[in-house]
């Protein structure tokens, strides 16, 4: 006679156990999916800003000289905030010479200013090389012509600073030459990373809004600018924290202007800054002001910085204050350890 055996199933103690086993494989395999992601992101970035100093040096080799980050020769008149950024110029050496004709053309060899007719044409152009893939685009449909990096315009406050304390690589009219990177093209920084605001000035957002009205409180004013301590920086981010009411939220949002806020950074605070970026202007739309605006990220510790010798380097967020003021620097005579 056949003897029949009932087929055995999984109880429902096991079967729980096989799917918290699978669930706690996933928990940790996720963060390591994530940290692949993030790292090829990185690197894609990385050889967004590698690209973007190369053609900076092949400016340079054709001009002689690098652009300023604020170009008005075709209209002087024109409101400080009116003229064309940095990226502008880049544009024929980074394989987009039909766009740096289209905009010509429109500004009539820039002659009218960007808030004109060239302003909304380059607002609705993205441009792959000037957008990191960590960073969140400009939420808008119209407004797609952000930029993910900043030229370095030196450890100064900027905009009404006096003109021999304009010490980074870009000034704001005046162009630089290679040969007044005293301090050497491995030790200068030359580009950053920033990051894109949303556009909504109703809602506060430390790590992409810009605060105003906030005075300088450091002890050097802008015209006698020296060395600014971690307390005096720490002063001012916490006077800034506490005028966030009065902010706008448009970091970001423009690769073809000149102002800090869109194309432009400064080496006063470190990167990723805890504090809000902060301009001392109670009514600017824009960063045409004096302030601090620091290089941030979404990569973890840090920021992307390129040097003026084109290599790039990932700069900690922990990096000592004068260090990265003495790297933001052309011509200060520091002797500085990159960390």
């Amino acid at each position: 006679m056949r003897v029949l055996r009932a087929k055995r199933g999984f109880t429902l103690v096991e079967l729980l156990v096989v799917i918290a086993i699978i669930g706690i494989l996933v928990g940790l395999l996720l963060p390591a999916v994530q940290a692949a992601r993030e790292s090829a992101r990185r690197m894609q970035c990385s050889n967004n800003m590698k690209q973007l100093g190369l053609a900076l040096h092949n400016y340079h080799d054709t001009y002689r000289t690098f652009p300023a980050y604020r170009q008005k020769a075709g209209n002087p008149s024109a409101l400080d905030f009116q003229g064309y950024g940095p990226m502008i110029p880049l544009l024929p050496f980074i394989e987009q010479s039909a766009v740096y004709d289209l905009v010509k053309t429109t500004s009539r060899d820039f002659y009218l200013p960007i808030t004109s007719a060239v302003d909304g044409l380059v607002a609705g152009m993205p441009m792959d090389a000037f957008t990191c893939p960590s960073n969140l685009p400009f939420p808008s449909s119209t407004v797609r012509g952000g930029s993910s990096y900043a030229v370095c315009a030196g450890s100064n406050i900027g905009w009404t600073v006096a003109e021999s304390r304009r010490n980074g690589v870009f000034g704001m009219d005046v162009p630089t030459k290679m040969a007044r990177i005293i301090d050497g093209t491995s030790n200068t920084i030359m580009l950053g990373e920033h990051l894109s605001g949303d556009g909504d000035d109703s809602l506060y957002r430390k790590k992409t809004d810009l605060v105003r009205a906030q005075p300088w409180t450091a002890a050097n004013e802008s015209t006698t600018q020296g060395p600014i301590t971690d307390g005096e920086m720490a002063a001012y981010g916490q006077a800034c924290e506490a005028g966030s009411n009065n902010h706008t939220s448009y970091y970001g949002y423009r690769w073809g202007r000149p102002v800090y806020i869109y194309t432009v950074f400064n080496t006063l605070a470190p990167p990723n800054w805890k504090y809000p970026s902060c301009m001392t202007c109670a009514t600017c739309g824009a960063g045409d002001s004096s302030g601090v605006y620091p290089a941030r990220s979404r990569h973890p510790g840090g920021a992307m910085h390129a040097l003026a010798d084109a290599s790039v380097r990932f700069m900690t967020e922990t990096v000592e204050l004068q260090v990265y003021h003495g790297l933001g620097s052309r011509d200060g005579g520091e002797v500085v350890t990159l960390p």
